[in-house]
């Protein structure tokens, strides 16, 4: 009960301050859409250390209306990254249960979605739990799944944004060359001035979800060295079904995000 009446009040709340500020609309938000161990946090901190930016990092906001963005503005006071005065919004979505039910106009905001190898990206989301000492996530065929169900909800909401509304990185490029990455994501989506590879690591990204709780705090930008070669390193370590689906996945995103990139 306790937890319903706090949901309500959130509600409540949000819907109250969506409808007095009139900029806290989904035309006036810039997303992250992907999943854990993708390199996200790090692009969020790019993003949030802007003037233009309001945001941190990962909020657990359920977009299913508009009054979700006065919700998403109440998160960010609560946690200290709400820039009043700036023009954007800001919010990472990384699991579906918060962009399974998005309304008609939340595709006229503009996203960024990121992927990465499955291999590397199920290993890492295995590794980061257990360091966490949480059972969330605590086999690779758990990791898989979310992996799998993750990239279909991705795949099917990058075909209801507009082309100059949106812009798919793979980790690889995204890490490997973060300076034309930058460039091409400014080119697309309007950034004025473009994006620079520099960030200071808001301390809500790094507790309570927001982000990368162990490294990001660490780094002022991202450096290519850090990519690493990649580690597809799960054919025996995973059902064959499993790993085919997810394989299947990222080369189905990957090669829509080049698609695109030819196109515009």
């Amino acid at each position: 009960m306790k937890a319903l009446l706090r949901d309500t009040g959130k509600r409540t709340a949000g819907w109250l301050l969506s409808r007095s500020v009139p900029r806290y609309r989904y035309r006036n938000c810039v997303f992250i859409l992907a999943h854990m161990r993708c390199g996200s946090t790090a692009l969020s901190n790019i993003l949030c250390s802007r003037p233009d930016v309001s945001g941190y990092g990962e909020a657990h906001i359920r977009h299913d209306g508009e009054t979700a963005l006065g919700q998403l503005a109440l998160n960010q006071m609560r946690r200290g990254g709400w820039k009043p005065q700036a023009p954007w919004l800001f919010d990472k979505i990384l699991h579906s249960r918060h962009d399974d039910a998005v309304p008609p106009e939340f595709f006229d905001a503009r996203a960024i979605f990121v992927v990465r190898r499955p291999g590397d990206a199920i290993g890492s989301i295995v590794r980061l739990f257990a360091g966490l000492k949480k059972n969330e996530y605590g086999t690779r065929e758990e990791a898989a799944g979310y992996y799998v169900e993750r990239l279909a909800m991705l795949e099917a909401l990058w075909h209801g944004f507009p082309a100059r509304r949106r812009i798919g990185l793979t980790h690889e490029a995204l890490m490997g060359d973060p300076a034309h990455a930058l460039e091409c994501i400014s080119e697309r989506l309007g950034f004025v001035p473009p994006l620079k590879n520099i960030y200071t690591s808001p301390a809500a990204s790094r507790r309570g979800g927001g982000g990368d709780p162990l490294v990001s705090g660490r780094h002022t930008r991202i450096d290519p060295a850090l990519s690493g070669a990649p580690r597809e390193d799960l054919r025996l370590e995973l059902r064959a079904d499993l790993l085919n689906e997810a394989q299947d996945r990222y080369r189905r995103l990957s090669n829509l995000f080049l698609e695109d990139r030819a196109s515009v």
